[in-house]
């Protein structure tokens, strides 16, 4: 599978302009990065229910020189939006809020996160049962869904800011959420093709003719 004529992903390896990295150690690094995030968005809700009692106060409207603390509330880690959808939609609050109070991104950011930590185990420790990689799968490619959803649905507004002047601010906020967005396509096609690998490994030990490899 080739991404941008400059990334080849095979079930064992991905080659970045010729550079070889095992799968193995790059879904690692991806799940161990997008954990990070996803317990951050997590204590974002602890947080926000201590300090306000309230499962999300997130106010994105808020001034350069705000606190930390206030700073820490204003942004959707989560999705990677540190004040873009603010700036091209003009929302005074977190995605999240105008669905239903941040209830279900309280629920995802814990399901992610345990599905992410079993990843793990699989891919550090325990490579059998092969369906212990099943959650991370699953909850990685409806998430990566999820921020294209997202991406189409605001598209036009984006485009529309980008088309105008371009300050540093917009150029940063802009460019975080594309990589997040780019890291996390990258993680779930890496994910895939290592499980695959996996599978056409176990097969060969059961004596089963493996199919021809997934690229």
């Amino acid at each position: 599978m080739r991404l941008l004529a400059v990334i080849r992903i095979e079930e064992k390896e991905t080659r970045f302009c010729g550079l070889r990295v095992h799968n193995k150690t790059l879904a690692i690094f991806l799940a161990l990065l997008q954990l990070s995030i996803s317990v951050a968005s997590f204590l974002q809700h602890v947080y926000s229910f201590y300090k306000h009692k309230k499962i999300f106060e997130c106010h994105s409207d808020i001034p350069q020189n705000s606190s930390l603390e206030t700073h820490f509330l204003a942004h959707d880690i989560i999705i990677f939006d540190f004040g873009l959808m603010h700036r091209v939609l003009g929302t005074n609050e977190c995605v999240a809020n105008y669905l239903d109070g941040g209830y279900m991104r309280f629920a995802w950011t814990i399901e992610q996160s345990s599905a992410l930590s079993i990843s793990l185990i699989a891919l550090m420790c325990i490579p059998k049962p092969l369906w212990l990689l099943w959650p991370g799968l699953l909850m990685q490619s409806s998430y990566t869904l999820g921020l294209s959803v997202l991406t189409m649905a605001t598209a036009p507004k984006i485009l529309e800011a980008l088309g105008g002047v371009i300050d540093f601010e917009l150029a940063l906020i802009f460019s975080v959420y594309s990589m997040g967005f780019a890291m996390n396509w990258l993680f779930t096609f890496v994910l895939w093709h290592y499980y695959w690998h996996r599978e056409r490994k176990l097969m060969a030990e059961r004596g089963i003719f493996p199919p021809p490899e997934f690229v």
